[in-house]
């Protein structure tokens, strides 16, 4: 073994007691993640650590969303690490826990080559928006439409819907946000449409995931808790072919930054529904 070798990390689980550190590392790069943050991801999926010298210096997580699809994210190693390669046993570790599935991430500008090199493909542009919302005016709901809190009794229809704008089976995170979050759904002439749900993450609170059959639809659900939380902090990101941008920045929520979503595998085929806005740039 060579002295650069014996100087690699070790790299192990991840487990709930690393995730103070992991929150550490994450705020240094500025990311807004409390320890619960992390301990909803982690709770949901699995993930590996790099230790050294007992000190953590390096995460990734991937969830299974069904068979067919998973995601991968909170991919972070530490600055004074970077330039060994870590990042890229990180990624090949995680995707062989996924196996042949099709694999979703959003990546930041300094990831991008990496995830190239690992076979991913740019499909489209995350814009991150948020700020304190006023108020955006009053959106009435269509003929035949109206918003309606939801439930429990909901879940087998949101994970539905869900599934037709992703393509991926997220169950288990659709039941995880129902415990946490706040739920509408938008019902056309008795059937449900779409969904949006609100709940605690970083510096305040964000939207997502958002689930429409068109942007007006999801204009109408967004506005719902624009309204609901005017003069607070709010973060939401959607897809820049979603229509919202603009009126998002108009609304109090300016863009502060974007993510390339890369996949490796086929993307899903569009259905009936589409995703306006990602649960986090994590899961999707």
């Amino acid at each position: 073994m060579t002295e650069r070798d014996a100087r690699q990390p070790i790299m192990r689980a991840l487990d709930p007691a690393d995730l103070g550190a992991a929150q550490a590392l994450s705020a240094a790069l500025s990311w807004p993640h409390r320890l619960e943050d992390w301990n909803f991801a982690l709770s949901l999926g699995e993930g590996v650590a790099l230790e050294s010298g007992r000190r953590l210096v390096g995460t990734a997580m991937s969830w299974a969303f069904g068979p067919g699809w998973g995601t991968l994210g909170m991919v972070i190693v530490a600055p004074e690490m970077q330039g060994r390669g870590l990042g890229g046993r990180l990624m090949e570790t995680m995707l062989s826990r996924l196996g042949t599935r099709g694999v979703q991430l959003h990546a930041t500008k300094a990831g991008e080559p990496l995830y190239r090199k690992l076979g991913f493909a740019p499909v489209a542009t995350i814009r991150q928006h948020q700020g304190a919302a006023y108020c955006v005016g009053f959106h009435a709901p269509r003929t035949g439409e109206r918003l309606r809190p939801a439930g429990r009794a909901d879940l087998a229809v949101l994970t539905a819907l869900d599934a037709a704008a992703t393509g991926m089976a997220r169950g288990p995170l659709l039941e995880a946000l129902i415990g946490e979050a706040e739920g509408i759904v938008l019902d056309r002439d008795g059937v449900a449409s779409g969904f949006a749900m609100l709940r605690r993450f970083g510096r305040g609170k964000v939207i997502g995931p958002v689930v429409a059959p068109d942007p007006e639809a999801a204009r109408l659900l967004v506005a719902h808790w624009l309204g609901q939380r005017q003069g607070e902090f709010l973060r939401i990101d959607v897809t820049e072919d979603s229509a919202l941008s603009a009126w998002l920045e108009e609304a109090g929520l300016p863009a502060v930054d974007d993510a390339t979503r890369m996949v490796r595998g086929q993307p899903p085929a569009p259905a009936a529904v589409r995703s306006f806005a990602l649960v986090s740039q994590a899961f999707g």
